[in-house]
């Protein structure tokens, strides 16, 4: 078997062999050359078994993959990967609706990413869909492709090769808070929203997994420290984490002025066994009462990692922050500017000791410039 002419065709044929039948397949080239590259790449996912004679996604929705990915994959996940999962996949559906697998490639991949992040957000439609919101689709849609590749539904993943969007231009600036901006949100925030933000200063937790849904009987305030549990990031998540003084005294008085009507730290307010879903709005009106410019709440747990940098070692700051990695440490650290200007003060005084520095004629005062000139003229 190989290229062939056929009267009834202007394009060059291929015949190749799988699973033992012999197949015959329009190259749709009139080019012997490009023809006969299209038959080698035929040839060579015969060989590598990548290429199957009538694949099931010829036959399979993107609705059907998708009720399938829920039932075997989704459903091993924790609780908020499988939210993700449900609202990721409620707009890919909306987007691909019954379209059938084997119809779904990269150009439709990039169709999608591109109208998605043309569309206007529900709650201020100035506003388009983040690009960040588009990643994390896409990622969950690379995701579904993979479960369908690895059960031999497709040849290949259409998502592999399409390019996300750059999330840094989208991101608020990062910034150190100062102390005197923390106590100013402090007297501008609820009662509820003031403990928060205490407990996540001082322990560098994650906002809502290991913040606003705590159970007061993760707390042990005799012994100091938080046992995470359910829903966390990651496996080191689940750690204890120890509290401070600060952090136990807090909660301790938090404790008494709620008393015991609900088993949550942070319970809402219109249904008190469910905790407070999101203080959104909240961070942002003591964020604006305060005077201090707008930055995700998220990143007070940046603020604990710099602050804890200061004073301790490297393996004491990963333990703290519960990473698998000391190099993610970088990622959470902010500004810094005065411990690196203290740390070349230092340096500079190591080097120089008691020399005299070297000063440009420019840079000195005015009585050596004229000195030096008077010396030059004469």
């Amino acid at each position: 078997m190989g290229l062939y002419k056929r009267n009834d065709s202007r394009y060059w044929w291929m015949g190749y062999t799988a699973k033992g039948e012999q197949r015959c397949e329009s190259t749709k080239t009139s080019s012997k050359d490009l023809a006969k590259k299209i038959w080698k790449q035929r040839e060579a996912e015969i060989a590598l078994g990548r290429f199957q004679v009538g694949w099931p996604g010829e036959r399979m929705t993107f609705a059907d993959l998708c009720e399938e990915f829920f039932r075997s994959h989704s459903s091993t996940l924790s609780s908020k990967s499988q939210e993700n999962h449900q609202t990721f996949v409620k707009n890919l559906q909306a987007y691909f609706g019954d379209r059938k697998l084997t119809e779904m490639d990269e150009r439709s991949v990039v169709e999608y990413r591109n109208y998605r992040h043309r569309q206007p957000l529900k709650r201020d439609p100035k506003r388009t869909v983040k690009g960040a919101t588009v990643n994390r689709e896409l990622a969950c849609l690379h995701c579904i492709f993979q479960f369908a590749l690895k059960r031999k539904y497709i040849g290949e993943n259409p998502s592999s090769g399409v390019k996300h969007f750059d999330e840094r231009h989208e991101r608020p600036s990062k910034k150190m808070l100062t102390v005197e901006e923390e106590h100013r949100i402090l007297e501008a925030a609820p009662p509820y929203l003031r403990v928060a933000i205490v407990l996540l200063v001082q322990t560098g937790g994650r906002t809502y997994s290991e913040g606003m849904s705590l159970r007061w009987d993760q707390v042990d305030l005799v012994h100091g420290v938080l046992h995470l549990d359910g829903s966390v990031k990651t496996t080191d998540s689940a750690q204890p984490l120890p509290l401070s003084r600060l952090a136990c005294d807090v909660l301790k008085e938090w404790k008494k002025e709620q008393g015991s009507e609900s088993c949550y730290v942070f319970p809402s307010p219109r249904k008190p066994g469910k905790p407070i879903r999101s203080v959104r709005g909240a961070w942002r009106k003591a964020l604006g009462k305060a005077g201090v410019s707008y930055f995700p709440i998220y990143n007070l747990r940046h603020v604990f990692c710099t602050r804890l940098s200061w004073v301790a070692p490297d393996a004491v700051v990963q333990r703290a922050m519960r990473h698998s990695s000391p190099e993610t440490k970088r990622h959470y650290q902010l500004g810094m500017v005065d411990q690196v200007r203290e740390g070349i003060e230092q340096a500079n005084e190591r080097a120089y000791q008691d020399k005299e520095v070297l000063r440009s004629y420019y840079g000195g005062p005015k009585s050596e410039k004229v000195a030096v000139q008077k010396s030059v003229s004469s």
